[in-house]
């Protein structure tokens, strides 16, 4: 009789808790829109080259170690980035050390170049005034020669037919001297008159003497007249020499006037090596990024989820070797059937049972899916040949909570949702 009683009663406890177990689901259903397909998420981040090669040198993290943003994750072979700078730096400082010779020597050639043309102008200014003095000079000394010259052959010329005329005149007076001599010795004429002839003798003698002395006197004029030419000789050398100088300096001129075309050519040359400096400049940062980037560094404030890669394994841009993500951008996706999203709204209050840590958390409802998932798998269902069975459709919400410790941040694990009906 106690036994029947006892079983009863233990009957009747299992009646009365299924009741209230099944109450209480239905009151759940009632107010909340449940779902046990909902899981963790973060935004992922995978790490990777940006955009250089190499065999993986180190790695600085571990799995599921948190980083901080800037602090590196690993480093690529840097060999050939840093050999790549240290030639640009140095072709960058040849170029640099070339730019600066040039401009010093345009420099100078600014100053010196128009002096000297200025210089050497004056300087064929005043030797084309001293030609002309020196032509003038050899005209006038060549016209003295000449006039010098006619004046001593006239004289010479005259001088001649004076001792032409003296001798002449002696000797008619000889011939008298002799004849009234010969009469004084006879006799026949006085002293007197003979005195009277020889004085007249003597005195033609003394003027042929005289005309003699005259005629030396002018030939010697007349060398004299003729060495003249020496000097004009000499003022011509001068001015073949001055002559020469003259071409000399023009040449000079030339010369310098071309050397001012060099400064322009200098200038073009200045140009174009800083086209090239400003080339290599670009290329030396392009390496130095380059060189920067070998060493990749977390782009986030996270926690290593995975590490893909090896020390010495060999990446190229866009390899995955880390994937990270944020515990501040964790959310739930919950997956919904398309019949009770009608009662999910953007805001709705929400609570979330973590599964890795069994707390439950409040949330609200950030977004709602605009398409059902299917639509984005990779073999979505042909129903184009009427093979047709109706499944239901989920839609992602996306679900934010609130005060969930890092601890509990697991992407990808199970979380069950009870999303308040609007």
């Amino acid at each position: 009789m106690n036994g029947k009683k006892i079983f009863s009663a233990f009957g009747l406890v299992i009646v009365i808790a299924a009741t209230l177990w099944l109450a209480h689901y239905f009151y759940l259903r009632h107010i909340y829109v449940i779902s046990e397909d909902a899981f963790q998420k973060a935004d992922i981040v995978t790490v990777s080259t940006e955009d250089v090669s190499g065999n993986i040198k180190n790695l600085f993290v571990k799995e599921f170690q948190q980083v901080k943003k800037g602090e590196p994750l690993f480093k690529t072979d840097d060999s050939l980035y840093r050999k790549q700078v240290k030639l640009l730096q140095e072709k960058l400082s040849a170029l640099e050390f070339k730019k600066k010779s040039m401009k010093n020597k345009l420099s100078q050639l600014k100053i010196q170049i128009p002096e000297q043309v200025k210089m050497a102008q004056d300087k064929l200014k005043a030797e084309q005034q001293q030609l002309s003095m020196l032509k003038n000079k050899e005209s006038m000394a060549f016209v003295n020669y000449r006039a010098s010259v006619e004046k001593a052959s006239s004289g010479v010329d005259a001088a001649k037919k004076g001792v032409e005329a003296a001798k002449t005149n002696l000797k008619r007076w000889e011939n008298q001297y002799k004849r009234f001599k010969d009469l004084y010795e006879k006799g026949i004429i006085s002293k007197q008159q003979f005195e009277e002839i020889e004085s007249a003798y003597s005195a033609a003698q003394f003027k042929y003497q005289k005309a003699l002395a005259e005629l030396k006197s002018a030939e010697e004029g007349l060398k004299e007249a003729k060495s003249l030419i020496n000097n004009v000789s000499i003022v011509r050398k001068e001015r073949k020499a001055l002559e020469a100088k003259i071409a000399a300096t023009k040449k000079q001129i030339r010369v310098a006037k071309a050397t001012l075309k060099s400064i322009e050519e200098l200038k073009n040359l200045i140009k174009s090596l800083d086209k090239e400096i400003a080339a290599t400049k670009t290329g030396l940062e392009k390496a130095e990024i380059f060189l920067s980037h070998t060493t990749v560094k977390s782009p986030i404030n996270g926690v290593v989820a995975k590490k893909w890669r090896e020390k010495g394994d060999f990446v190229t841009p866009g390899l995955p070797v880390y994937s990270l993500y944020n515990p501040k951008t964790f959310y739930v996706l919950a997956w919904i059937e398309e019949d009770k999203l009608k009662n999910v709204k953007a805001g709705a209050d929400t609570e979330a049972e973590l599964e890795v840590c069994g707390k439950t958390f409040e949330g609200k409802v950030v977004s709602i899916g605009t398409a059902a998932g299917s639509t984005f798998a990779l073999i979505p269902r042909d129903t184009s040949q009427g093979e047709f069975t109706k499944v239901t459709q989920r839609i992602p919400v996306k679900i934010r909570l609130e005060n969930v410790p890092q601890v509990c941040i697991k992407p990808g694990t199970s979380v069950t949702v009870y999303i308040r009906k609007d």
